[in-house]
Order: C-alpha cells, then sequence, then structure tokens
C-alpha cells in the first residue's frame, strides 16, 4: 500500500510542476480529506493508508484535475520568477551553459503554455539566459512537445505582411509574394497551425510594433482551442509596455497573457558553484562581491569573465583589481576599487 501511495504522490508532485498556478493546497480542497491529512500526505508523513483512502482520494481529485474538471489553467494569470536557495549543490553544465534555476524556471513557463495553449511572457536583461534556456527545455523536458522557436529582426519586427511569410517559413505554408497577400498567408498560417498545433517561441519581442503583436494576439485567437500555446521572450522593457498598456493592440493582447515570467538570472550562490567547478577558488570575499555585480546576473559575462581569468590568471588569487581589470577589458566598465589598508 505504501508503494501506490508513494506512486500517487509522486504524480501529484509532478502535475504540480507542470502548473505553477497551484499548489497542493489548491488540490486539497478539492478532496473529502481533513486539511492535516492532506498535508501529512503530501509531506510523506502519512503515506502507510490503504485503508483510509487518502491515496485514492488523491488520485481521484488529480483526474479531475487533468481532465479541466476543475482548477482549469489560465484562470487568472500567473506570476513566476526564480527561487534561490541560499546554498546551490554542483550544477550540471551543457557546452558552455550552466542548468541554472532560470532555466528551470523557463522550463516550467513554456511547458505551463505549451500544455495548456496559453500565452506567456518571459522578460530579463539581456545575456540572462534566455535563449538558451528554450533550447536546454527543446532538448529536455520539452523534447516530446511539438515547438517552433522564431527570432524578430528589424524587419519582422515592425512589418506584419514579413511576419506572417516569416511564420509560414517556419511552417512549411507556402508562401504567396507581395503584400496584397499578406491576409493570405494569415488565413494559411492560421490553418496550419489547427491542423499541427504547437507552442510558438516568439524570441527578441521587446522590439515588436504593436501591429504585429495584433497579430500574435489574433493568431492565438484563432488557434488557441486547437492547443497553439505562444510564448514570448524579451527584455524587461515588454513586460513595462504590457501591463501600463494605454495602446489598444497592446492592452488586447496583455489581457490575454496566462503567464507572466521575470528573470533575475544568476545568483551569487549559483556563480560561486559555478567559480568552485572552473577551478576558480581563491577569490576573497570583496572581489567577489565586486564580480558578482559586474556580471548583474548575465551567465553570458560570467562565462566570458571566467574564460579570461582562467587564461590570464590561472592559479592567482583574485581580488578586487583583477575584476575591475576583466570588466574594463571585456565590457568597458569602469569599477571602483578601494585602496589597500582602506576600511570598509
Amino acid at each position: 500500500m505504501k508503494q501506490a501511495a508513494e506512486e500517487v504522490r509522486g504524480q501529484v508532485l509532478a502535475y504540480l510542476e507542470r502548473r505553477p498556478d497551484l499548489t497542493a493546497a489548491d488540490l486539497s480542497a478539492h478532496t473529502k480529506l481533513a486539511q492535516s491529512t492532506c498535508r501529512h500526505f503530501m509531506d510523506g508523513r502519512n503515506l502507510i493508508t490503504g485503508q483510509d483512502g487518502t491515496a485514492a482520494e488523491f488520485a481521484r481529485v488529480l483526474r479531475l484535475a487533468e481532465m479541466g474538471d476543475i482548477l482549469p489553467a489560465g484562470a487568472s494569470p500567473v506570476a513566476i520568477t526564480e527561487a534561490h536557495p541560499e546554498a546551490v549543490a554542483r550544477l550540471r553544465k551543457a557546452k558552455d551553459y550552466y542548468q541554472i534555476e532560470t532555466v528551470h524556471c523557463v522550463a516550467t513557463t513554456l511547458t505551463y503554455c505549451a500544455e495548456n495553449a496559453l500565452i506567456g511572457v518571459v522578460t530579463g536583461d539581456y545575456g540572462i539566459g534566455k535563449t538558451e534556456a528554450v533550447k536546454a527545455w527543446r532538448r529536455g523536458p520539452g523534447r516530446k512537445l511539438a515547438s517552433v522557436v522564431y527570432e524578430f529582426n528589424e524587419f519582422t519586427a515592425k512589418n506584419i505582411v514579413s511576419f506572417v511569410q516569416a511564420i509560414a517559413s517556419l511552417l512549411d505554408v507556402p508562401i504567396t509574394l507581395g503584400s496584397n497577400n499578406g491576409g493570405r498567408v494569415f488565413e494559411a498560417v492560421v490553418e496550419a497551425l489547427i491542423d499541427a498545433p504547437c507552442l510558438l517561441i516568439l524570441d527578441q519581442c521587446e522590439t515588436v510594433s504593436p501591429r504585429v503583436m495584433q497579430i500574435v494576439r489574433q493568431i492565438h485567437d484563432r488557434t488557441r482551442d486547437a492547443g497553439v500555446g505562444i510564448a514570448l521572450l524579451a527584455s524587461p522593457v515588454l513586460m513595462e509596455r504590457l501591463k501600463g498598456a494605454r495602446i489598444r493592440d497592446l492592452g488586447a493582447l496583455s489581457s490575454r497573457v496566462g503567464v507572466w515570467t521575470q528573470l533575475r538570472g544568476l545568483s551569487a550562490a549559483e556563480m560561486g558553484s559555478i567559480l568552485k567547478a572552473e577551478g576558480i577558488s581563491r577569490v576573497d570575499d570583496d572581489a567577489f562581491r565586486m564580480w558578482h555585480r559586474a556580471v548583474g546576473g548575465s551567465m553570458r559575462r560570467l562565462m566570458s569573465s571566467v574564460t579570461l581569468i582562467q587564461s590570464k590568471h590561472a592559479g592567482k588569487a583574485i581580488t578586487e583589481r583583477t575584476v575591475a581589470g576583466v570588466a574594463a577589458s571585456l565590457w568597458g566598465m569602469t569599477l571602483g576599487v578601494r585602496a589597500v589598508g582602506a576600511v570598509a
């Protein structure tokens, strides 16, 4: 009985991982069990059941939730951000990119949007790792979910015909050139998505004009019932524009967003774990704090600075002066360094 209860508890936890808008308490509220019984079951303290039917009751509620009979996804917008622990274990590395909390946060958002046909907005500063996190998701947890990635450029970000033609090309939809045929291409894109639903992942959205955003919204309106989700990746300015939207086109899109994900990037604990993994251990506390501030949450900046320090300062102690030199060389930053003997 305990094994069966553990299996049900694992299924509930896996479901909650895919539903960032829910907690165990939300599911518990739909059971016939006492709150204390629910808490003990979810904490793993009440798994030898069998007679009281706790596991069976959770299994019943889980089936209802998965079928959409209760707690439908997208009923209200959900906000997601990284949960940075104070201590970080060894991080997994894929090429030159470590699997930090940002990767998990983006993966949760993309899966939620894909499985529930929602619009999600993911924002974070340049270099924070949004694009790499998407790649990691498509290689890992998202590999069984159909998805298409498109990165806006200066043309498609401003021109609705260029945009729908670009999406048509990704979906292998025949393109009829000419601005007068934009409507036909749009309809063909909609039909293609209805026939083969997927998650549209649109990158560099901070540069996109309101008119193009209107087309994005219309695509979702026409295809959501078929199972099409959309994820918009951008710098923080997009979230500010959408949440404070007074422009009609942006306001219409903002009202349909089901998940807002605001990324902060690399934490100090994650950076410390990465430096240790890269063999950089002789960093004094003041230098580490300066280095973390200079990196600004960016994995790209951290790894470029690690590469330079490994080549120029291998085996040496890393001081504030070292960090200031690296910041000036790589990013043109001027960092103030305290004089030796100065009192903080």
